[in-house]
């Protein structure tokens, strides 16, 4: 997990090229041997250094494969504990991709599985900015319905 985080961290400093590459290399070192955890955030960042809302998506759906070991459009639970409140953040990245992709459908399913799971997030900083996030999402969902 540590060049993991590295690899993160050069990714939050502005780096893209860089961290992708850190990544991507982690991800083709690490495989199927890798755990739930490790694959679950190499493939949640790696969605970060996309360009294309689709290469994004696929990413993002790794990352909830690699964190519940099942396929996406159905909420499952996490296979670790430590990726339970992991998973409203999925969620929510998944189903902006959808939005964005104009997949209405899965982005509201995607938006009710992350709310559903936002009681795992922890109160303050990253919960409260996760649980906006799915608000904000669900309001623009409901908007583009009205539209």
């Amino acid at each position: 997990m540590a060049e993991i985080m590295e690899a993160i961290t050069i990714l939050h400093s502005g780096d893209r090229a860089t961290a992708r590459t850190a990544l991507l290399r982690l991800w083709e070192e690490l495989g199927e041997r890798g755990t739930p955890t490790q694959r679950c955030t190499i493939a949640h960042f790696l969605a970060d250094t996309e360009d294309k809302v689709e290469a994004e998506l696929a990413w993002d759906l790794l990352a909830l494969r690699a964190a519940t070991g099942k396929e996406q459009d159905v909420d499952h639970d996490a296979l670790e504990p430590d990726l339970a409140s992991f998973l409203p953040s999925l969620h929510l990245n998944v189903g902006d991709a959808y939005r964005r992709l104009g997949d209405l459908d899965r982005a509201r399913a995607h938006t009710r599985f992350g709310l559903g799971r936002s009681e795992a997030l922890p109160a303050g900083g990253y919960g409260d900015m996760v649980r906006a996030g799915l608000e904000r999402l669900q309001t623009r969902l409901v908007r583009a319905d009205s539209a």
